[in-house]
């Protein structure tokens, strides 16, 4: 567990005023354009996972029998160690004053994390049923102690069950229809009557001798559908990628991610043949996968295939056999491509997907970790790419295929409305159920304003269209200065742009008021050993309705792209939150 230096103490308000950086911090560029960072040294880990021809973990490897090379280029392993499956402890936080709250994990994770991801978004509505059929058999027998977390993607990412060890929480988790566990038809994703359909209008055109031109308007249109719903897919996965991704990397140790769908429609690194559109999208993901040690474990929802030939006779009509075989290679492709980039395992033609669970647990929790500095010291942020080998040992290895060098310039865009097309990088992490982040770790003090403001005081937030009555809250942070990328000026001040964000959702998830903060932050000496501790302060004030409230609290920092989220539920009807 990352502990922060100094200790818990700024995890107390100081017993004073909370400082305000308003009056300290320097004004916004409007051009866009942020300070260049400078570089520091950088430590690449890559853990490897070595099998022998049993496909049984093999243990009891040292340093000298590892190599590594970096583009070809043989690195120096400065650190090594082999991770044997140590079992996961409880973290005790210092007591919390009251209606304060922290992001801080109170769980030191095992030497892999486990989650089960249902991709309803790219997974046929008949192949979802097997998929939940074969989880619960699992978790029917699952080996003690066994520590997993459930995810859904749907419309968007949603957590079912956090990481937790027992069997029976997460199979209630699946079975609460409201957990978002439940299948559901993806109004992104044709199934293979409607795909029928569309070929078989085609067909009947052309044997009622329409004319070509129409039949080529309405080949064009059906070919445009199928790439706009293609390329909502693949945006939505890749930011649910991310958003899974941010999560777990506050947790130490391996991140495996079994990932059951009908197709994989992304790869990781946008190599070549990636459609253009897609690269900064893919990239942006990647930055986020890769660094965290973050592995996928690509899992065919739809089981063991059947003979294409005697499944379009039974079926009286569907895709012709040479697109279905075809698609389903291309499907195979992209799976052992997803496994192959993050040092996972793709399953399919197999009808045992607990099999495979089991068979990830098993192996994911005995790897080795190496680090390495890389010879090349550049900072362009180009495709490094990475290759292990054991020196005399005939043995499988599953690791990274590689990782973006880091930019010297980072660059970010700030919305101010919460908007699903905003290119706010902070945004995507602040929907309502999403898990909680700890890559920067605050602590946030939510209380009722004393007194409330006058009747006709001007509205806290952005949201213009309230409707009173309403309740005045102030939201004041403590952000550990030790998880920001702080820049040193020549005059010995510390810089950064800091972001921070309260959105308060209703129980569906609508945003009901929220307020947006950027803040180019310069801190003296004097300011900065404040700041070590007691927090790098911010303070909010948001209007909200009555009812019941959850309010989304967030820290984006630009120059490292790292952030910290944390959801609290509020009643409205009382003076504090919950």
């Amino acid at each position: 567990m990352r502990l922060l230096r100094g200790g818990f103490g700024w995890l107390v308000f100081a017993p004073l005023a909370v400082l305000s950086l308003h009056s300290q911090a320097t004004p916004p560029d409007s051009s866009g354009s942020l300070p260049t960072f400078k570089a520091k040294v950088q430590i690449v880990q890559v853990d490897v996972v070595v099998v022998n021809g049993k496909d049984e973990p093999v243990s009891g490897l040292h340093k000298e029998d590892f190599k590594v090379w970096e583009n070809g280029h043989p690195q120096t392993i400065l650190s090594f160690e082999e991770h044997k499956g140590a079992s996961p402890t409880q973290i005790k936080l210092p007591p919390m004053p009251p209606n304060v709250f922290t992001n801080y994990p109170t769980v030191k994770a095992a030497d892999s994390v486990n989650v089960l991801l249902l991709d309803w978004l790219n997974t046929q509505p008949q192949d979802q049923p097997f998929v939940r059929k074969q989880i619960i058999k699992y978790l029917q027998n699952v080996q003690p102690g066994t520590r997993l977390a459930i995810f859904s993607l749907g419309s968007r990412l949603r957590m079912v069950q956090g990481l937790t060890s027992d069997p029976a929480e997460l199979m209630a988790a699946l079975a609460d229809k409201k957990s978002g566990a439940a299948t559901q038809a993806s109004r992104l994703l044709p199934t293979a009557t409607q795909e029928a359909m569309d070929s078989g209008l085609i067909d009947i055109m052309i044997m009622n001798q329409a004319a070509p031109a129409a039949v080529e308007a309405v080949r064009q249109e059906l070919a445009e559908t199928s790439a706009l719903q293609t390329d909502e897919r693949i945006h939505i996965t890749l930011q649910a990628l991310e958003q899974l991704s941010r999560y777990l990397s506050s947790i130490p140790g391996h991140k495996n991610v079994i990932w059951f769908s009908s197709s994989f429609p992304i790869t990781v690194f946008p190599e070549s043949g990636v459609p253009r559109q897609y690269q900064s999208a893919l990239k942006q993901t990647a930055d986020v996968l890769t660094p965290d040690q973050v592995a996928i474990y690509p899992v065919s929802a739809a089981g063991l295939a059947g003979d294409a030939t005697w499944d379009a006779m039974y079926q009286g009509g569907g895709p012709s056999i040479r697109q279905e075989n075809g698609r389903r290679a291309s499907s195979q492709m992209a799976m052992e491509e997803l496994a192959k980039d993050t040092g996972g395992q793709a399953f399919y033609n197999t009808n045992g997907l607990g099999d495979a669970i089991a068979h990830v647990v098993n192996d994911g929790t005995r790897y080795y970790t190496l680090t390495y500095t890389p010879t090349d010291k550049k900072t362009d942020g180009a495709y490094r790419g990475i290759r292990v080998k054991l020196v005399g040992a005939d043995y499988k290895l599953s690791y990274r295929r590689g990782y973006y060098g880091e930019n010297a310039k980072i660059k970010t865009r700030f919305a101010q409305s919460p908007s699903q097309n905003s290119p706010d990088p902070l945004l995507p992490l602040m929907g309502r159920s999403l898990p909680d982040i700890a890559q920067v770790l605050y602590k946030v003090r939510v209380l009722r304003s004393s007194p409330q403001p006058a009747p006709d005081a001007a509205l806290a937030g952005a949201n213009t269209e309230l409707k009173k009555p309403l309740t005045r809250y102030t939201v004041d942070f403590a952000i550990a200065v030790d998880d920001l990328k702080l820049d040193l000026a020549p005059d010995g001040a510390r810089q950064d742009d800091i972001e921070v964000m309260v959105i308060a959702y209703n129980r569906d998830g609508k945003p009901l008021n929220w307020v947006v903060q950027k803040t180019g932050v310069s801190m003296k000496p004097a300011m900065y050993a404040a700041a070590k501790r007691f927090g790098l302060q911010f303070h909010q004030d948001l209007d909200i309705p009555g009812g019941d409230v959850y309010l989304c609290t967030g820290v984006y920092d630009a120059a490292s792209g790292k952030a910290g989220t944390l959801e609290i539920p509020l009643d409205t009807t009382t003076a504090a939150a919950k």
